[in-house]
């Protein structure tokens, strides 16, 4: 009978190291998922950021393409408008030329 109590005893023994054993390694295991989760929480904001300020930017970009456009319009118009003045003052130089015939052919 005593040695019946020994196994028994020795059998108990091993689940508890088992038991134990096997807690220790959920335990690892639990702190491991617990870091994985906060590293995937992270990564996660990290991405969110990253779309966020890629909307914004863009957005940005699509403004200043427009503000160029229109900018260019502009710097068009206005070459325009000095071409246009350049023409007139032309004619008027022409026209004062003709008025006044160079003093160095009178000379």
């Amino acid at each position: 009978m005593e040695i019946q109590a020994i196994n028994l005893q020795d059998k108990i023994q091993k689940l508890i190291d088992q038991y134990t054993s096997t807690k220790q390694r959920v335990e690892e295991l639990e702190a491991k998922v617990k870091g994985l989760t906060e590293e995937n929480i992270q990564l996660i904001s990290q991405i969110t950021n990253s779309k966020d300020s890629t909307t914004q930017l863009s957005e940005t970009n699509q403004l200043l393409e427009a503000k160029v456009k229109e900018l260019e319009a502009k710097l068009a118009e206005m070459q325009n408008n000095v071409q246009g003045f350049s023409s007139i003052a032309n004619d008027a130089i022409a026209q004062i030329d003709s008025l006044f015939p160079d003093l160095d052919e009178e000379a």
